[in-house]
């Protein structure tokens, strides 16, 4: 974990370097991580699209067999075999896909808590030192360091070590990105936690699903984006603003699958032949055939 931390901090200081804003810097991010990902999460998309479009065929075979198991299996494994669909492979892909996403989250949560509480050295003339308290020692809590800086002197010149919050690269649409909901200064914050569970659900909603999903995978689709938006409360908004531009670049990469790219042909309707019953024998009441 510690070395996908510091590959992700690397990575910010070069964005940072190239356009001085921790916010883009962040954008920037989630572009690389989405294009490293996108194709095995294509492939998961699409084969999630060849299950959605064999659905009617396997809801008739699962009305056909549905008092004889073996011949059910049988009929199901044909299908899939003529859409060529892995049913263990595809369930398996899709779960093995939110292993990296969770990863990376979790890093670049610690991440980004460490990076912005780092101290980093400025110029003693900086206009945004006019805002903030000069203090003897460096703070040890966490809410001080976004006020406050201490001193330094580096070759014959003073300098201040200033806390990457307290910076004006943290601020991004006029939020700090280094505050946690709850424990930022206005209730606006809160804004973050709300767009995480939207677009979380909107997410689930680009998925293309069949019309005839319900119960329990409905209502997986309402809990996880709140079980997100409530884990959002208490993270810093810099990881929102990563969860919500990934979230957005999946939905776009779902409706491009689901929807720009055209349907396949309807497969053909499996016509069921029904043997005709043997012809019944002649009774010895019935009288021949004439010219006998």
């Amino acid at each position: 974990m510690d070395f996908l931390q510091n590959i992700l901090t690397q990575t910010l200081d070069f964005f940072f370097s190239i356009i001085p804003n921790y916010g883009v810097a962040i954008i920037l991010l989630t572009l690389v991580l989405k294009a490293i990902l996108y194709w095995p999460q294509q492939q998961s998309l699409m084969s999630s699209r060849k299950m959605q479009s064999m659905t009617p065929e396997m809801q008739e075979i699962q009305k056909r067999f549905k008092g004889d198991p073996d011949q059910l299996n049988k009929a199901m494994s044909q299908l899939y075999k003529k859409y060529g669909i892995n049913p263990v492979g595809c369930f398996t892909s899709s779960c093995l896909l939110q292993i990296p996403q969770l990863l990376i989250m979790w890093a670049l949560w610690f991440a980004l808590q460490a990076f912005f509480l780092a101290a980093v050295q400025v110029p003693m003339n900086t206009p945004f030192l006019g805002s903030l308290t000069p203090t003897a020692v460096t703070p040890t809590i966490p809410a001080d360091l976004f006020h406050t800086y201490t001193t330094t002197m580096l070759n014959g010149s003073q300098f201040a070590l200033v806390a990457r919050a307290a910076t004006p690269g943290a601020m991004f649409l006029g939020f700090n990105l280094a505050y946690t909901p709850t424990g930022a200064p206005h209730w606006i914050y809160y804004l973050w936690p709300a767009l995480t569970a939207a677009t979380m659900f909107l997410q689930s909603k680009t998925m293309g699903q069949s019309q005839t999903q319900q119960g329990g995978a409905a209502f997986i689709n309402i809990l996880f984006p709140l079980l997100i938006g409530w884990i959002s409360i208490s993270i810093p908004v810099a990881v929102c603003l990563y969860w919500v531009v990934f979230s957005l670049l999946q939905v776009a990469q779902q409706l491009f699958v689901f929807k720009g790219i055209p349907k396949p042909p309807a497969a053909a309707q499996t016509v069921q032949v029904i043997p005709t019953p043997p012809q019944a024998l002649p009774g010895p009441g019935k009288k021949k055939a004439k010219g006998k």
